[in-house]
């Protein structure tokens, strides 16, 4: 008796932690043939790149329906499996509008698309705004964490010129919430600004040449509309928009208490500063509206367990590209095969392993699909503000975007973890399966405010971006080399396609595994995911929930 007693005080644990585990075959199941054959026709050129609100777009939704339904998942829309987001798309009409830099009587007119780029105004089509120009640094204020660059500036009724990014000595996370546009427009506004003019700093070009920059936002923008016919985001007190290369901030600062070298110098060493420079900038933004739909797409896997069933582990992949654009060696069409047909095929794929499973797991799973990533999160942003679910029974958003094609990697990089419990479980799948997790090798790149799952922290879910690091398991690969080529060559280029080499779909499909079983592991614990104790986006950010 005392045996079979200590047999079974040995297998309570294992039983335990079993539960957090998928079966083998089911994960198995998720494969680079499978991934593969959803992505050759996603990134496909009849698809003509996946435009937001686009023909390309819709056949793309149709097919990530067909797949939900083919799998018998039940659908979580608004109508049906769908979602449909109305957007504002917003394109500024540069032969009618006009930026100009004033200094001690003189106008230099400056150069859209070569000396600055213009964005369009959100609610109004013809826009002007004449006042002084204010230097203030990163444009970010941060007391919590002693910094602050409008502390000793005065930025009413003026242009507040910023720096992109923010502090290098900032934590990743918050180093990219800082950096965000939406935030940056909303300290100006907030300390009285009329205007923003953002500098391209020399890390900015290097990443995402102006001439690249340029060629994008002709393309112009969009923000979804809420139902009184409000765009998102929205500050009509910032009656121009304007980011300027360095050229141009370069003589902005002639004659001001530092010179653009300097201030730059400080801003890398993360020094907060603030001073007026000798210029006025005069711009007259005339803008093109055009209301356009495209839809998210919305499934849902029912838990088995009577008593968490109502909550969710959302995952979440963005289905739109860049559509048709500029030709770049003949070829004109985006198609975004990485980026992100790759994220959308992990999703149908765990959508397909935990439909196999002989039982569902305890929380119910939902697959959100959406549009508009790539005009600024605006889909996932739409679901966010207004969910098919309550958002308080949504307990944690694992994000899937540009998986890893590349190389086999050694280590994982799960942007977000940090701020919560989920964390935890991060590393506990990361052991099982032989990898390192290593912290975010490239914080200037600001990847947390990038995509997905930063719309749904900001409404208070724990959320999460799986990615590879550098580390291949191939020691000889350099695998920052690799992700800095394939930036500079591939993103947002024609060339992103199933015929670039390499592509690696099975390190797409071992990622994938790691998303899959992180969420079934979610999903099966009884208590919910939380956010760390006097976390910044916790303490921002969570609702009573």
């Amino acid at each position: 008796m005392k045996n079979l007693l200590l047999l079974i005080s040995l297998t309570l644990p294992v039983i335990a932690q079993s539960n957090l585990d998928p079966p083998p075959a089911a994960v198995a199941g998720i494969t680079a043939e499978r991934m593969r054959a959803h992505m050759s026709f996603l990134a496909d050129d009849l698809l003509e790149g996946r435009g937001t609100g686009t023909r390309g777009h819709e056949i793309a939704a149709r097919y990530v329906q067909t797949q939900f339904e083919l799998l018998g998942l039940k659908p979580a829309g608004v109508n049906g499996y769908r979602q449909q987001v109305p957007f504002r798309s917003i394109t500024v009409v540069p032969e009618q509008s006009s930026v100009v830099m004033k200094r001690n009587g003189k106008s230099t007119p400056l150069k859209i698309y070569e000396d600055v780029l213009l964005g369009g105004n959100e609610t109004s089509t013809d826009v002007s705004v004449e006042a002084p120009a204010v230097f203030v640094g990163y444009g970010v204020s941060a007391p919590h964490l002693h910094y602050d660059d409008y502390a000793n500036a005065d930025v009413r009724g003026k242009i507040a010129v910023i720096m992109y990014g923010a502090p290098p000595s900032f934590p990743s996370s918050e180093r990219a919430h800082f950096s965000n546009r939406r935030v940056k427009a909303e300290q100006a506004v907030a300390h009285g600004a009329i205007g923003l003019l953002t500098i391209r700093t020399a890390d900015v070009e290097k990443r995402y040449p102006f001439k690249k920059a340029a060629r994008d936002d002709r393309k112009g923008a969009m923000r979804w509309l809420s139902p009184e016919g409000t765009p998102a985001d929205a500050q009509p007190q910032l009656r121009g928009n304007i980011q300027a290369n360095i050229a141009t901030a370069t003589a902005m600062f002639e004659g001001a208490a530092k010179t653009y070298a300097q201030a730059w110098q400080d801003a890398q060493a993360s020094k907060a500063q603030s001073f007026p420079l000798p210029v006025t900038i005069a711009a007259h933004t005339v803008s093109h509206h055009v209301t356009v739909n495209s839809p998210n797409l919305v499934a849902v896997l029912p838990g088995s367990d009577p008593a968490l069933r109502n909550e969710y582990i959302l995952y979440t992949a963005h289905l739109d590209h860049l559509g048709i654009g500029e030709p770049v060696n003949g070829d004109s069409i985006y198609n975004g095969a990485a980026d992100n047909s790759s994220g959308v095929a992990g999703v149908l794929e765990l959508a397909h392993a935990f439909t196999a499973l002989p039982q569902p797991p305890r929380r119910s799973i939902m697959f959100l699909i959406v549009t508009g990533e790539e005009k600024g999160l605006q889909g996932s942003d739409y679901f966010a503000h207004y969910p098919t679910v309550p958002i308080g029974q949504v307990v944690a958003n694992l994000n899937m975007d540009e998986l890893p094609t590349l190389y086999d990697f050694a280590d994982v990089v799960a942007l977000g973890s940090e701020h919560s419990s989920i964390g935890k479980d991060v590393e506990r799948v990361a052991g099982e399966m032989n990898l390192q997790v290593s912290p975010d090798p490239a914080p200037e790149e600001v990847y947390f405010v990038r995509s997905d799952q930063y719309s749904l922290v900001r409404q208070g879910v724990p959320a999460v971006d799986v990615n590879s690091g550098y580390k291949a398991v191939d020691p000889k690969i350099d695998g920052r080399a690799m992700n800095e080529h394939w930036e500079a060559v591939h993103y947002h280029q024609p060339s992103d396609d199933m015929q670039q080499q390499p592509l690696d779909l099975d390190a797409a499909a071992k990622c994938s595994q790691f998303d899959f079983r992180l969420g079934y592991a979610l999903a099966q614990k009884t208590e919910r995911p939380t956010w760390n104790p006097g976390d910044f986006f916790g303490q921002t950010f969570a609702k009573t929930r």
